[in-house]
């Protein structure tokens, strides 16, 4: 979980683990020249004649003072159990070490590439009794270890919250807490009051008669309805809060406006003196106009085994709403009157969710949903103990169907990202059962499986291979691009992998190779699973027959700078009206690429931009764009600005 906040100078990494300062001269961002140093969870690249962290180096090869020629070259720089970066760079140039520093300095702009990795160590895990009573306990533990000031409500600045053993002990104490929040005696009103007590810090107890959070030193009292509108108020509780904590942080150079907090008379220097308990009690109660977007909701049906996640709700700070749904029919989605197209045979019958506040959605409960990527207390595991990685991102795509090879462009569209992040990647076609097990076992960060499923499995020449059979699965992501292979995705989850993307139902050649290609293009370019998804399934009418399974927050890789979509929402006489749209991640901030400034994630920003304008900022951008309802690429949106210029001085010729 990286975080990059501008400083006087330049810019920090800021992790769990630490941060790294990068003061950099003459800085131009442009489209990443080199890869970034892998493996890394973040980075940025761009022109400089000048860059110094605030980080030893690593011992490498390098001059530890002195000159360094013509080629290629890598430092790595970081502290003992510290967040870890490294630069990619072109000599010739000198580097200058110290204790606590290190400077590159180069004889004219010349292409960087920085990249981040912050490993945090592994959760402790705490023994609780398997009763809601022990789950609200372990609540409790976790809140307790958050820190005191508004800070919290920046990512990194939260440790992730022990993990849950059941046994027969007493449940841990958490002692006096200034906040309380009392919830019935069951486990449905634990899990959905558990994201707001974990950030208020409180002490989350069962066996009232009806949800209530009180603040006993200065009389406050917030008083909860029943469930299902008990979960609604708490989602608002939690947003209202972040959003104003967040308003009040000192987080270096980030300068956040402070609009809401002086609507409601409050100084941001003022909130931060005041302890947890006064502060919440303020913001509890007060109304605001409007709040960023959130991002994620995650929708529960109440068991031990699921509440085994709750941690790693926590961690991502979700939402959490009961599971309720109604059945959806063939129609509902759009399939039945196109069944004689549809490659495949293998369907499911779809939920549609009840669903609540988020830009995503994730499904902790039986059953297949639409507009919800299914997971499991499993592939949360998978996600925290997949955190080794090779050289280089390694990339598997299968054609087993010779009738989608118009998929096979997206082989090409993986090593165009090769500019960004070393990249591997291996085609394989009409694999048969045993070689396509092969792939799917081995390690790989991401496999692409285009060709058919059936109930016995995914296709081969020599017959099917259900993800059943695997010894595990070393993929880390995939995408099964096949008709109905829903069932083969949570079987690979299961063996393993952390996410990926699937079909409820069968869909036509030419939309899947559509999606597919946009999706590979996306996972590869930073974005999750889920957000890949849900901006490459636009391409299509049929988008709601794809779905995520797993942890689908994960990445697959690095993303370069800060990752945000841009949306032209009307073409007028004066240009384009667009929105920016960054992904919001529950707390963090963002730079207004129109104006300079630091905005919450889930707040769009939006501008109008004539031509000229537009096409200045898409040059060095990598930044996906909805335009003409189509998903498009910062070169294709140029060309396509172009042309129409082509045709408008055409017009005006005599």
């Amino acid at each position: 979980m990286i975080e990059w906040v501008p400083t006087a100078d330049g810019v920090a990494a800021v992790g769990r683990n630490g941060s790294v300062r990068l003061a950099r001269t003459d800085w131009e961002r442009t489209p990443p020249a080199l890869p970034l140093p892998y493996p890394s969870d973040a980075g940025i690249a761009g022109r400089l004649t000048a860059l110094e962290l605030d980080a030893p180096a690593h011992p490498d090869g390098l001059p530890t003072d002195g000159y360094v020629p013509d080629g290629e070259h890598v430092v790595a720089v970081g502290r003992d159990d510290d967040l870890e970066a490294a630069v990619r760079f072109e000599g010739p140039a000198r580097v200058a070490t110290a204790a606590d520093s290190t400077r590159l300095a180069f004889p004219e702009p010349s292409p960087v590439a920085v990249g981040v990795r912050d490993a945090p160590p592994a959760p402790e895990t705490i023994p609780v009794p398997r009763t809601p009573a022990g789950v609200a306990a372990a609540v409790g533990v976790a809140g307790g270890r958050l820190p005191d000031g508004p800070e919290r409500s920046f990512p990194p600045e939260r440790p992730h919250p022990p993990l849950v053993e059941y046994d027969d002990v007493p449940a841990p104490g958490t002692g006096e807490r200034a906040v309380r929040f009392a919830v019935p005696d069951d486990l449905d009103h634990v899990l959905v009051a558990a994201p707001l007590a974990y950030y208020l810090g409180a002490d989350l107890t069962v066996g009232a008669d009806a949800p209530l959070l009180s603040v006993p030193e200065t009389g406050f009292e917030y008083a909860f309805g029943s469930l299902p509108t008990f979960a609604s108020e708490v989602a608002d509780a939690l947003r209202r809060v972040v959003h104003l904590d967040r308003c009040a942080r000192a987080v270096e150079a980030e300068r956040l406006d402070p609009g809401p907090l002086a609507g409601l008379g409050l100084d941001p220097a003022a909130v931060r003196g005041v302890p947890p308990a006064t502060r919440y009690a303020t913001f509890l109660d007060a109304d605001l106009d409007a709040l960023p977007d959130w991002h994620l909701s995650t929708y529960v049906e109440a068991g031990y085994e699921r509440a085994r996640a709750l941690p790693a709700l926590l961690d991502r700070l979700s939402l959490v709403y009961p599971a309720e749904a109604t059945e959806m029919s063939p129609r509902d989605l759009l399939s039945a009157s196109l069944d004689d197209f549809y490659r495949g045979a293998v369907s499911i019958s779809p939920l549609a969710p009840e669903l609540g506040v988020g830009d995503a959605h994730a499904w902790l409960a039986d059953g297949e949903v639409v507009d919800a990527f299914k997971t499991t207390p499993r592939a949360f595991e998978n996600a925290r103990s997949r955190r080794d990685r090779g050289d280089a991102l390694s990339v598997a795509v299968v054609l087993n169907d010779p009738a989608m090879d118009d998929e096979l462009a997206v082989a090409d569209a993986y090593r165009d990202r090769a500019g960004a992040v070393p990249l591997s990647v291996e085609v394989h076609e009409s694999l048969a059962t045993d070689d396509l097990a092969a792939v799917l076992e081995r390690p790989t960060d991401f496999v692409h499986y285009v060709g058919h499923c059936e109930a016995a499995g995914l296709e081969c020449p020599d017959g099917y291979l259900s993800a059943d059979s695997l010894d595990r699965s070393g993929a880390r992501a995939f995408f099964l691009n096949a008709c109905g292979s829903y069932r083969e995705g949570e079987a690979l989850v299961e063996r393993g992998s952390v996410a990926g993307a699937v079909t409820l139902e069968k869909v036509l050649n030419e939309q899947a190779a559509k999606v597919g290609t946009a999706f590979g293009r996306l996972v590869v370019a930073g974005f999750s699973v889920e957000r890949a998804l849900s901006l490459a399934r636009r391409r299509i009418m049929m988008g709601r027959d794809y779905a995520a399974v797993g942890d689908a927050t994960a990445r697959v890789a690095p993303s370069v700078g800060e990752r945000g979509v841009l949306v032209v929402e009307e073409t007028t006489r004066d240009g384009y009206a667009v929105r920016y749209d960054a992904a919001p991640n529950g707390g963090g901030s963002y730079r207004d690429p129109f104006t300079g400034d630091r905005r919450p994630r889930g707040e769009p920003s939006r501008a109008t931009l004539d031509r000229a304008a537009m096409r200045a900022f898409l040059d060095g951008r990598a930044v996906p764009v909805r335009f003409d309802g189509d998903l498009r690429w910062p070169e294709e949106v140029a060309g396509t600005l172009d042309r129409v210029r082509g045709v408008r001085q055409s017009v005006r010729r005599p």
